[in-house]
């Protein structure tokens, strides 16, 4: 069988980050098909805007990226993530239907059911404790974690009965290493955060599923959901 080859755009975490307020902004102004975008980025962390408030903040900051951490801040909420290889983001921005209540829980939802069915048996989304950026919308496979959700969502500029809505996930194509959850666990210490994150509340892709297969899977299941959607290369 020949795979088609699913475009991951490789740029900076700062880069990918603007991006994606670039796409809400951009659907929040001119609805138009649902996007759908993977991309990647060199070993960083990425933490929530929130994060600035904290008062150790810029010690926590400068430790990590003399450590070769830089740390980038994103829009959405959640907690701290790494990033880097390995690690395969996919952001999905869209418009609600007119008039449609907006419910965050289908929201997460049109973004996890992709997910899960791409990665088959043993799949799920909830809790996982032990996880990094812990949440109710985590996908599982087999009882680990293997991707973590996060939302933003705008109503429309032209009517306001529709939402524009991005909906981001970090997927762990690899296993997060050692390296990278004693990076996450050394920020969320140097900010006075006193959690353990563990290593085997981690998974990535099973051996027998490949990386390009798994996302011609996960785009095919996305095209199911809605067959107009535009997969963007940049």
């Amino acid at each position: 069988m020949i795979l088609a080859k699913i475009p991951v755009a490789h740029l900076p975490a700062s880069e990918a980050l603007a991006r994606e307020v670039e796409l809400l902004e951009a659907m929040s102004k001119a609805p138009g098909p649902a996007q759908l975008w993977f991309w990647e980025t060199d070993q960083a962390l990425v933490a929530p805007w929130k994060f600035r408030t904290m008062p150790a903040f810029g010690t926590a900051k400068a430790r990590l990226e003399g450590d070769g951490w830089p740390i980038h801040l994103r829009a959405t909420g959640g907690d701290v993530t790494p990033q880097g290889p390995g690690v395969v983001n996919v952001t999905h921005v869209y418009a609600t239907e007119p008039g449609a209540a907006f419910s965050i829980a289908e929201a997460y939802g049109a973004l996890t059911r992709p997910i899960v069915a791409a990665l088959g048996p043993g799949a799920g989304v909830g809790w996982q404790p032990g996880a990094f950026c812990d949440g109710a919308y985590n996908v599982s496979l087999n009882g680990r974690k293997f991707a973590g959700t996060a939302m933003r969502f705008r109503p429309l500029k032209s009517d306001k009965t529709r939402h524009a809505v991005l909906a981001h996930a970090l997927m762990l194509i690899d296993a997060p290493t050692p390296t990278a959850i004693g990076a996450v666990e050394g920020f969320l210490d140097a900010l006075g955060e006193d959690r353990e994150i563990r290593q085997d509340a981690h998974t990535g892709l099973p051996p027998s599923l490949s990386r390009a297969a798994f996302l011609e899977a996960l785009v095919g299941q996305f095209r199911v959901l809605d067959p107009s959607l535009e997969l963007l290369e940049r």
